[in-house]
């Protein structure tokens, strides 16, 4: 029969969960998050100028996309690091979670302003 000692495991694995820091104190969906922010800005922005320009070289959209994907999350890491400090793991994924949900008008979080509670009201 095992002992006491044998079943408990001296350390706590809370770092085992956390999400692994990529680039920058970003973790993987951070990084992601922010690269597709500044693809996408890239995209459209090489489009309106191959547009508004009249340029013949469509090769532009990309080269700016991917231009602008590497100055975001060179940028970004500094932004995100900021936002981050002092905060619990998980906290800016949460804050983007609830805002987007607000945007897109899916209710999938608890929206009350108020006192929250843990004790027992009396009956009256």
């Amino acid at each position: 029969m095992p002992n006491e000692r044998e079943q408990t495991i001296p350390f706590l694995p809370n770092r085992l969960n956390k999400e692994a820091t990529v680039f920058g104190g970003m973790s993987m969906t951070e990084f992601f998050t922010v690269a597709t922010i500044g693809f996408v800005i890239g995209a459209i922005l090489g489009l309106l100028v191959v547009l508004l320009l009249g340029i013949d070289y469509w090769l532009f959209i990309p080269a700016l996309a991917m231009l602008l994907c590497i100055c975001v999350v060179l940028i970004g890491k500094t932004l995100i690091a900021r936002l981050k400090r002092g905060k619990p793991e998980g906290y800016l994924n949460r804050v983007l979670e609830v805002k987007l949900s607000n945007l897109l008008g899916s209710n999938q979080f608890i929206a009350y302003e108020g006192h929250w509670s843990i004790r027992r009201q009396r009956k009256k």
